[in-house]
This record gives structure tokens, C-alpha cells and sequence, in this order.
């Protein structure tokens, strides 16, 4: 039953959007302010988290160092994944909407 709990909520938010937009230019432009605030945020999360490791890995010996790099690794996969679609979906933005 928990596990719903965060779908639901979600979900729960989606006609309150749909209500707010006059159409589906609008309600696109709505989610693309709400990501706005967001993104940077999650971007924000994987540099601290690629920086902690990084650290963990400076100050940790033996097998604990090479998890750390592990986590460096996946870190910097991370960052650039996420970098990545934010630059397609811009393109794609600008190709298909123009905003």
C-alpha cells in the first residue's frame, strides 16, 4: 500500500495542471516551469553526490576506496546522462515548439 502512495500523489497533481492551462500549449508551458525549478536542483544532488564521493575515496583505504571510485564513476555517468537529455529535449523543444 505504501509503495502507491507517491504514484497517487503524483498523479493527483496532474488535473490541477490541466486545469490552469487554456490549452495544451499552455499546460506544456506549465510543466516546463515546474521542471525549470527542478532540474537544477537533481543537478545540484549529483555534483554533491560525485564531490562526497570523491572525498570518500581521497580519505578511504583498501576496499573502501575502491567503492568509492565506483561511486566516482557512476557519478560522473550520472551528470552526463542528465546533461545530455536536458540538451535533446532542448533541442527538441526548440524544433517542435519554439519556446
Amino acid at each position: 500500500m505504501k509503495k502507491y502512495i507517491p504514484a497517487f500523489l503524483f498523479l493527483s497533481t496532474i488535473p490541477i495542471f490541466a486545469l490552469a492551462a487554456e490549452n495544451v500549449l499552455g499546460l506544456i508551458t506549465e510543466i516546463k516551469k515546474i521542471l525549470s525549478a527542478i532540474i537544477p536542483v537533481i543537478m545540484s544532488l549529483a555534483v554533491i553526490y560525485f564531490i562526497w564521493s570523491t572525498a570518500q575515496y581521497i580519505l578511504k583505504e583498501g576496499d573502501k576506496k575502491n567503492e568509492a571510485k565506483g561511486h566516482m564513476v557512476w557519478g560522473i555517468i550520472i551528470i552526463f546522462v542528465m546533461i545530455s537529455v536536458w540538451g535533446f529535449v532542448a533541442i527538441l523543444e526548440d524544433a517542435f515548439f519554439g519556446l
